[in-house]
Order: structure tokens, then C-alpha cells, then sequence
């Protein structure tokens, strides 16, 4: 019994895209229609090789239980429309700025046929890997996998549909934290390992001093949450109490209501704690905002994330009682 597929994707702004997949027992057949405004031309693809996973997968995605119709106040997203037929059955699904739960899953499907239609981003992270404290973090997307690597022992879990969440939890925590080159040393270091979806792959590494790693007690937080299997403890940075160092530097990352992403600054008052609620001069006038302190560390000025004499300082704690959670 075959089955046939017609997908079209796109807006105004960047044109659409348009396939056929026809899938006859194990022979697949497949056409490009339209690429947007990407330089690929018409193609017709005759006796596709794919792997049993791949058309196991179209099975897995239940096209026949997609709403009809999917639509969202947010006209920001992309316009689609999908034709399934399989034997006798037909089903009509579209969207504009809404999808399916599983939509994400479908596009990468499609992306294994018509990588050069880039029905999914080149650069979307497939796997990263995080070396720290003498273990190793490994998060697969392709596989579905979170691996830890400890001195004695390794431990490998199932991320399943999770790992969708998984991957938007890495990419917010990357975005927060600051890069160097690789090949710099500390005495204490993560070094970070990307790899992206068109194959390149990204090297770098992440100062640690004291309890200073941005992002990653939260980001692992984050990852808990996600997986309620997980037995064995990842890097555990617990805060340590941070006790005042003679001739060291104080440095605290901020974030601002409703972002996440971290900002650093210097401060010379000792009593300033994780949690607290600061004012900061921000931009090019300074001007004065609040922000909660998130992480704190101590940098002998050689060690310092930022040059001394370049980074701005905190104002204070802010006084008035008009943060919201």
C-alpha cells in the first residue's frame, strides 16, 4: 500500500517549499517543486535508499491525528500545508505560526531526503559535549542520549521525546556563557565541544573559578527536571560560600526581568549575596535598571573575565521593593 506526501513550507519573506515523497512498500521516490529562495533547482529522485528507521519513523509520527488546521495570534511563524495519502485514506493538515506537538520531528524526517532544502537550521546543535571536573557530559540528539563518563563508571540514559527540551535547555545555557579559545589554560576550566548540524563543529572553553561557571548549576537544574530517571549525579557545582579574598576582583553575573540571558559586573561590596536585587548602569548612557544577582566569583585581575579598567560596576543594592518574581 503506498503512501504520498505533498509539504509545502514558507512565507512571503523567503518564499515557499514544496516536496513529493511517495513511499511504495521499500522503494521511495522523491521530488523538490519549489525551493524558496534558496539556488536549488527542480529535482526528481528515483529508488531513494533509506534506512527501515527512517520509514518506521513516518509511522511514528501519526499524521492522521494532526488537527486540520493550526493557527496562532504570532503571524511571525511559516505557512505550511500537508497532503498525506496512504492507500485510500486522505488527511489535509496546514498551520500558520502553529504546529503540530511533534512538527519538529517531521521536518528533520524530510531533512534526511532534501538536506539542501534546509527544512532544518545548518547550524542547530546535535551534540554537545562538556569536559569539567573530570568527568564528561555527553547529549546526543540523533541518538537520543544523555552520557555521563565519570572516573569509575559510565551512565547512559534514554532521552526520548525529551530531547527536543533538551536541546532548547543547552542552547539557553550557551547563549549565557562567556567563550575563550581553547588552547587558553586555567587552573580550572569546561571545555566545550559543538557539533552542528551541517557537520561543523565548535571547540571552546569556559573560565571556572571558585563557583563561577555560568549557568551550569541551572542549566543541569534544568536537565533534572527534564529526565526524572537520572541516578548519578552531573558535575554537582553546588555554591559554596563564598568567603572574601584579600586582592581579588569581585565579579557578578546579572540577569534583568524577563531575560536570561547573564551579564557580568564588578562590585566592591562584600555583602552582596546570589539573589540579591542590584541597580546597574546600562548602555551607552548609563542609564540606571535592575537586575538579580545570580553568580558570584573572585578573580585575581590576570584571571579576570573582563578587563578591569573596562568592565562597569554595581550602583548597589536597590532599595525599593519593586521586583516581581
Amino acid at each position: 500500500m503506498s503512501r504520498q506526501i505533498k509539504f509545502t513550507l514558507g512565507g512571503i519573506a523567503d518564499g515557499y517549499k514544496t516536496v513529493e515523497v511517495v513511499i511504495t512498500g521499500d522503494s521511495v521516490k522523491a521530488k523538490i517543486l519549489r525551493s524558496g529562495l534558496l539556488n536549488v533547482d527542480k529535482k526528481n529522485f528515483r529508488d531513494v535508499e533509506v534506512s527501515d528507521a527512517w520509514l518506521a519513523e513516518l509511522d511514528a509520527l501519526d499524521i492522521f491525528s494532526w488537527e486540520e488546521n493550526y493557527s496562532s495570534e504570532n503571524r511571525g511563524g511559516s505557512q505550511w500545508e500537508l497532503i498525506f495519502k496512504h492507500g485510500r485514506k486522505t488527511h489535509r493538515a496546514c498551520g500558520n505560526g502553529a504546529y503540530p506537538e511533534n512538527f519538529s520531528r517531521f521536518l528533520d524526517w524530510l531533512d534526511v531526503l532534501f538536506p539542501e532544502l534546509e527544512f532544518v537550521d545548518r547550524k542547530r546543535l546535535e551534540r554537545m559535549t562538556i569536559d569539567f571536573a573530570e568527568e564528561r557530559l555527553t547529549l546526543d540528539r540523533r541518538d537520543k542520549t544523555l552520557t555521563l563518563e565519570k572516573k569509575n563508571s559510565s551512565h547512559v540514559y534514554d532521552a526520548g521525546d525529551n530531547v527536543k527540551k533538551i536541546f532548547d535547555a543547552c542552547q539557553k545555557f550557551l547563549d549565557g556563557i562567556e567563550m575563550c579559545d581553547s588552547d587558553i589554560n586555567f587552573s580550572t576550566r569546561a571545555t566545550f565541544e559543538l557539533v552542528h548540524h551541517d557537520g561543523s563543529i565548535t571547540t571552546f572553553t569556559t573560565r571556572y573559578n571558585e563557583n563561577f561557571l555560568p549557568g551550569l548549576t541551572q542549566f543541569l537544574s534544568e536537565i533534572r527536571g527534564i529526565m526524572s530517571d537520572l541516578t548519578a549525579d552531573i558535575f554537582e557545582p553546588e555554591a559554596t560560600e563564598i568567603v572574601p579574598r584579600q586582592g581579588k576582583y569581585i565579579f557578578c553575573k546579572v540577569q534583568f526581568k524577563g531575560n536570561y540571558k547573564s551579564y557580568s559586573y564588578r562590585t566592591d561590596d562584600e555583602t552582596l549575596a546570589v539573589g540579591d536585587i542590584v541597580d546597574v548602569p546600562v548602555g551607552r548612557y548609563n542609564d540606571i535598571t535592575q537586575a538579580r544577582i545570580t553568580e558570584i566569583a573572585y578573580f585575581d585581575e590576570y584571571e579576570a573575565p573582563f578587563p578591569i579598567d573596562r568592565i562597569k560596576k554595581i550602583i548597589g543594592k536597590h532599595i525599593a521593593n519593586d521586583w516581581e518574581n
